[in-house]
């Protein structure tokens, strides 16, 4: 029995390990979020954590996850203006996260998988916050991610092939490829095939309704995350990761629309005026129409990686089977 089943079979200390990781991995996260869309900052310089206010370099007891804001008070110590609540939420999300992925089946597939799994949701989360905040996905992350989805292949063919390494990823059959081929080999072309269609079919998709919206409608930065989910989880991965975003996307645009409506209309109602319905709707619609694309990409990616099997048999099945149904 190796060490990984070991720590698996103690089940209060796998857990205690996995929350103490994901919280190590949110207060990177944490700075991976405020550092990187600063251009006179990087990840490792300063190497010191500090106060965003005061710029004071921050003792390590001050830095410690999950508790170091509880022990301060959420208040800096040497200036007390309040840090916010989001470095709790990168911490315990994360620890929480990481306690959930280890009882999925990546978790069975051996430690190597399980790291690869959770630096990759480490990546998502940063994009999706970074996105959600500054309509920016890192090139650190969407370029990185390309080589990194090749190595993950090459050390995790399970990742285009299924757990058992007996599914036949989507386009290689064309090639006369088969499960006779090494797991390796069978991976390593299923990455190139999904991140070399992935970025041609955003990147086509980009530069059509760019042309007809007469302005940018969708960003770079979500071409080479497409493409590089299409080396990580190959084109059928890809697929299903963009058909998420699209509906999830569409219910946030949606949802923001209306969100911005709302307070226009509040908004004049305190000022004395009396908007009318299509006013209030079409203002809604001109300052809530645009939103990152990156966390409803994030969503898809995620629910690919631990959920595959649920998404293909919605995305092929149940889904075609309701349309048929509503139009009969």
């Amino acid at each position: 029995m190796d060490w990984w089943q070991v720590l698996r079979d103690a089940e209060p200390l796998y857990g205690v390990f996995l929350v103490c990781l994901g919280g190590i991995a949110g207060s990177f996260a944490s700075a991976a979020v405020y550092r990187i869309p600063k251009e006179h900052l990087s990840l490792w310089k300063p190497s010191r954590s500090f106060c965003p206010s005061c710029k004071h370099t921050l003792r390590w007891q001050d830095n410690l996850p999950l508790v170091g804001w509880f022990l301060l008070r959420g208040n800096c110590r040497y200036c007390q203006v309040p840090y916010g609540s989001g470095y709790l939420v990168h911490e315990w999300g994360l620890a929480f996260l990481f306690l959930a992925v280890g009882g999925s089946s990546w978790a069975s597939a051996g430690p190597l998988a399980m790291l690869i799994v959770l630096v990759v949701l480490v990546a998502l989360w940063v994009a999706a916050a970074i996105d959600f905040r500054h309509f920016i996905l890192p090139d650190g992350i969407t370029l990185g991610g390309i080589p990194f989805g090749f190595l993950a292949a090459y050390l995790v063919p399970a990742f285009h092939l299924g757990p058992e390494l007996q599914n036949l990823p989507w386009g290689l059959g064309f090639f006369g490829l088969n499960l006779e081929n090494s797991p390796q080999g069978l991976a390593l072309a299923s990455a190139a095939l999904g991140s070399g269609i992935s970025f041609i079919l955003l990147f086509g998709i980009r530069a059509l309704f760019s042309y007809l919206l007469g302005q940018e409608a969708l960003g770079l930065g979500d071409v080479k995350y497409l493409t590089a989910v299409g080396a990580l989880l190959g084109l059928e991965g890809s697929i299903w990761t963009l058909l998420v975003g699209v509906m999830a996307g569409a219910v946030f645009g949606l949802f923001n629309i209306f969100r911005m409506s709302c307070l226009l209309y509040l908004r004049h109602r305190r000022r004395g005026r009396q908007p009318g319905w299509r006013h209030t709707l079409h203002r809604g619609w001109w300052f809530g129409r645009q939103i990152p694309f990156g966390p409803p990409l994030v969503l898809g990616t995620g629910l690919v990686l631990f959920f595959p099997d649920e998404l293909r048999l919605f995305f092929l099945k149940t889904w075609p089977q309701y349309l048929q149904d509503s139009l009969l």
